[in-house]
């Protein structure tokens, strides 16, 4: 089984379903998207991405410049759209899954989210650099007590401040609800593998450009294989799954380690497998 645990739906399903037949692809997450116009927030590959000082010099210096632009503040919806996942999911039952993305701090989060999933959508996806709320708040907290009930997890990416990116406490706190830390913390990378070391209930997403093929093999010398989540981020830091396929594979992992990475871990967390 191999499932992509982080693709952004901004149109219909059916280019999505057609790549992953393609790439042999079973299951995809999808998550909705939080501003009109998805360019504003897309990622192209840099070196900065693969030079330490040069991501947490310059490109949190971008990052935090996109935050405050006009041009975010123009197109950052209020409440991020979660239909066109809901639409898909209820065509496509086999093949999706939806985690329900909120704005932490709008008056509907907990609505919303209760209401996906009561639909079915099986995790919460909070983005903290577009929707900045800080970890130890009470709208995050009340997301994570949902999360405790339902026995779902979050899927978070973590903001430019350590109100919105140090989730130690978080983790400590609810214990039992699982936490998906996207992207392997971008700048934030030592701290998330020493959270996924520490925590039972910490696991490590490999998706997007930040994912350099170095860290990817530092996090299974320190972690194994059973924390770590494939995923691509497309279209918004990846052009395309191949890409985030042929990073896992380039480990040269045995079959059962790719295969836990690829699918057979998050398929656990998901459906308690």
């Amino acid at each position: 089984m191999v499932i992509d645990g982080h693709y952004h739906l901004s149109t219909g399903p059916e280019h999505v379903l057609a790549r992953m037949d393609a790439l042999g692809i079973d299951r995809t997450v999808l998550v909705g998207v939080g501003v009109r116009d998805l360019g504003v927030v897309t990622v192209h590959d840099s070196l900065i991405f693969r030079v330490p000082f040069l991501l947490q010099t310059l490109g949190v210096w971008r990052s935090r410049a996109i935050v405050r632009s006009r041009r975010l503040r123009k197109t950052l919806l209020p409440e991020p759209d979660n239909r066109r996942v809901a639409v898909a999911r209820r065509a496509h039952p086999d093949r999706f899954y939806g985690f329900v993305f909120v704005n932490p701090s709008h008056p509907q989060a907990l609505t919303e989210a209760t209401r996906r999933l009561d639909e079915g959508f099986c995790g919460i996806k909070l983005a903290l650099l577009q929707y900045p709320a800080p970890l130890d708040g009470p709208e995050v907290a009340a997301l994570c007590e949902l999360a405790q009930a339902r026995r779902v997890p979050i899927f978070f990416h973590q903001g430019p401040t350590p109100a919105t990116s140090n989730a130690g406490a978080l983790f400590r706190r609810f214990a039992d609800v699982p936490f998906i830390i996207a992207h392997a913390g971008v700048q934030f990378f030592g701290y998330a593998l020493a959270w996924a070391t520490a925590h039972r209930n910490v696991w490590l997403d490999t998706s997007s450009y930040f994912v350099t093929k170095p860290k990817l093999r530092r996090m299974v010398r320190e972690l194994g294989t059973r924390k770590l989540l494939f995923g691509s981020d497309v279209p918004v830091m990846a052009r395309d799954a191949a890409e985030a396929l042929a990073k896992i594979r380039a480990l040269r992992l045995d079959e059962a380690g790719e295969a836990a990475i690829l699918g057979g871990n998050l398929q656990r967390l998901l459906e308690g497998k």
